[in-house]
């Protein structure tokens, strides 16, 4: 057994290692588009608008309740408007998570750090503390939520641990809507009956209390002062997109093993040490129960649900790493040794499956990948008991960081892949103050382009999605434009289409237009117009008496070319 000064350093080596992998990367690779770019772009809107409503392109956006955006105004004051800045909230709501796992975890599991380490370990919630997400922020007051929770129902003479639940499932709901109530209820519900536990009611009255003081007033707010909110936000966002009823429809059905597979790959490289605890740890204690109901859950819930991402499992990794952690240490020598050679062979499957995938630029990073932790972990197979324990943390965290510094290199390579930065700046000494940039059909596709270019993007034949809700109740502020208007407009004013290379061809017909930019992915081009015929001062795009139909939008404001970090 390793000494207390031993310990003291591993963990202060630990401790620095996760502040370097967490933070160091935020500023190194430009915003991803679709979400980054959503939600970064919403912030800054709020934070030169409404704080209170949600905005993009300018335009109220009721996806998502305000907590994120909040956290990332905040950061924006302090550090400036930038990637690093949007992406600071998230990597913060990750170390958070993992010192409230550590703080539970003392008195309850003999190695109280073996949670934290097999979390931040995990690709998958890693990966979510780097991007601008809202579920890293989730996932810190739902977990909290639960182990408050669990903490009460050991000491129920003490409730303020029940008002601590209850305050952290209204910031959930404030981070991500009414799953911040639902989830945690099903958890405890579920568990409550398995356990027949009775409960006190007075103090759950109150925890109601704290929970409804804190989670209503931005929701009374928001329905007092926004047309269509309760209908966008509650209805369709919630029980629709739930139910599949959603319109118009920006998502599919995910196969029914979908969700089960996201876990088990989130927590890698821990899945196959994760598989062996579940089917070797017997009887299940108390909290085991609470653990595999709280994963469960989720699995549950969304493979219901007729919507589900990849990242609507990471809530349940806190559970999934409580769990191991506990399992963990009691595995034997030859077990472990056992699981780490298993865990090699699917390495070298691995491997071989990425030399075959479609994507050939990303074939030899995942291959390299892979290689990665075949190393690592063959190096800890080699070890014998009492020393593997010590050394399997080393080999995980040891693994992460190659293949964060793998998966920068990949974006470093390859920045336009998931990006537009680079097309955004070289667009950007072209647009004067007049200019209209358009994006081809999918507004989500380029989402990123506001933030870069700080201004109001339009969208020509559209295939509406998150501007939906502006589109039907702000018509003053519409962006979207039909093919015929964009004709009319392309004669007399700088028009600039932004879009994927393979519809350049297709532009044609819009005018007669050049490239300006292209990032060899997405391409901009711009309208040559007639000799002799120069810009006008901002007004309406379309003549009165058109015929081609636009819905109404203000000219460009501001001036082009403004830039800002990141």
């Amino acid at each position: 057994m390793s000494s207390p000064v031993t310990r003291r350093g591993a963990t202060a080596i630990f401790i620095l290692a996760i502040l370097v992998l967490t933070f160091v990367p935020l500023a190194l690779r430009p915003l991803f588009n679709l979400n980054e770019g959503l939600y970064a772009e919403a912030a800054r809107e709020m934070l030169a608008h409404n704080p209170m409503i949600p905005r993009l392109d300018g335009m109220p956006y009721l996806e998502k309740p305000p907590i994120l955006y909040w956290l990332i105004m905040l950061s924006y004051k302090i550090f400036g408007i930038g990637k690093f800045a949007a992406r600071v909230p998230s990597a913060l709501a990750a170390l958070g998570t993992l010192l409230v796992v550590t703080r539970f975890a003392r008195g309850r599991l003999r190695e109280p750090l073996w949670p934290a380490v097999i979390m931040f370990s995990s690709i998958g919630f890693y990966m979510m503390s780097q991007l601008v997400m809202f579920d890293m922020t989730f996932t810190l007051f739902h977990t909290i939520t639960l182990l408050a929770f669990y903490a009460y129902i050991e000491r129920p003479e003490e409730p303020s641990r029940l008002m601590l639940a209850a305050a952290a499932s209204a910031l959930a709901c404030l981070t991500k809507g009414l799953i911040g109530i639902v989830l945690p209820g099903f958890i405890v519900i579920a568990f409550l009956a398995l356990e027949r536990r009775t409960i006190r009611w007075r103090p759950f009255l109150a925890a109601w209390g704290v929970f409804l003081v804190i989670a209503l007033p931005w929701h009374i707010w928001m329905v007092l002062h926004v047309p269509g909110f309760f209908d966008r936000y509650i209805i369709q966002e919630h029980f629709d997109r739930f139910l599949g009823t959603l319109k118009p429809m920006d998502y599919r059905r995910p196969p029914f093993y979908y969700n089960f597979e996201h876990l088990l790959l989130g927590i890698f490289p821990w899945t196959p040490f994760f598989l062996e605890a579940f089917i070797r740890r017997r009887p299940y204690d108390r909290l085991d129960r609470f653990l595999l109901i709280w994963a469960a859950a989720y699995l549950i819930f969304f493979t219901l649900s007729q919507t589900s991402s990849s990242y609507y499992m990471l809530p349940a990794l806190p559970a999934l790493a409580l769990f191991l952690g506990r399992a963990l240490p009691d595995l034997e020598g030859r077990s472990l040794r056992r699981l780490l050679a298993a865990f090699a062979v699917l390495c070298v499957i691995a491997g071989v499956v990425a030399l075959y995938i479609p994507h050939t630029a990303m074939r030899p990073y995942l291959l390299v990948a892979a290689l990665i932790y075949l190393g690592f972990f063959l190096a800890a197979l080699w070890e014998r008991r009492p020393r593997t324990m010590r050394v399997l943390p080393t080999a995980a965290v040891g693994s992460l960081a190659a293949f964060i510094a793998l998966f920068l290199a990949f974006s470093i390579a390859h920045p336009n892949r998931y990006a537009t930065k680079d097309l955004a700046m070289a667009l950007l000494p072209h647009l004067t103050p007049h200019s209209y940039v358009f994006v081809a059909h999918h507004y989500e596709d380029l989402s990123s382009l506001d933030f870069y270019l700080h201004r109001p993007i339009y969208v020509f034949d559209p295939r509406q999605g998150d501007l939906y809700y502006g589109i039907r109740h702000y018509p003053k502020a519409h962006r979207l434009i039909t093919g015929k208007a964009l004709v009319a407009l392309a004669r007399r004013r700088p028009v600039f289409i932004v879009g994927s290379i393979k519809n350049q061809a297709a532009w044609a017909r819009y005018g007669h237009f050049h490239v300006v930019a292209s990032n060899g992915r997405d391409v901009a081009v711009e309208n040559t117009l007639p000799k002799g015929r120069r810009p006008r001062g901002a007004h309406h795009p379309v003549a009165a008496g058109a015929r081609a139909r636009i819905l109404h939008a203000p000219a460009p404001a501001g001036p082009a070319g403004r830039r800002h970090a990141g």
